[in-house]
């Protein structure tokens, strides 16, 4: 009995590791290229469409006005969120912890910025935008080379 249990036990164990492996992300984009490519694009997006110019003429405001323009920005404030998703693909993930984090951040900061272009909320945005630099400007500070070297 006890070798018929211990068969079945080791066979269950066996057809386990022989399941189809999962799919390995395609990562023949470089991790700069998603960061040149596709963050940093759909990031000025979101910064770039709430703001206030000031000069002698008087302030400016500046925010989405057409349906065209708040789905520009819905777009882009999605791309983000996924681009968490791209940032912690294997081959790209710096390490299993802290990237991890702040790969999420950048996806939940988005949501914000995504609910805000939604709503068509102008101050929601703005703010969505702030923490969405504050995500990136973190995971920067402690993985961008390029910003670390500028700081010498």
């Amino acid at each position: 009995m006890k070798l018929k249990t211990f068969s079945l036990f080791f066979g269950v164990i066996l057809l386990i590791g022989c399941g189809p492996k999962p799919a390995q992300p395609n990562t023949s984009v470089t991790l700069k290229q998603v960061m040149e490519w596709v963050i940093d694009p759909n990031a000025d997006v979101v910064w770039d469409s709430v703001k206030s110019i000031s000069n002698a003429k008087g302030t400016t405001e500046i925010y989405p006005r057409t349906d065209a323009q708040w789905e520009a920005v819905r777009n882009s404030a999605a791309t983000l969120i996924e681009s968490g998703n791209l940032l912690m693909a294997q081959g790209r993930a710096k390490d299993d912890k802290q990237w991890v984090e702040y790969s999420q951040r950048l996806s939940r900061t988005a949501e914000l910025a995504l609910k805000a272009s939604q709503e068509k909320n102008k101050d929601a945005l703005f703010d969505a935008g702030g923490k969405i630099y504050n995500a990136c400007r973190a995971c920067h500070d402690k993985y961008a080379d390029f910003d670390n070297e500028a700081k010498k």
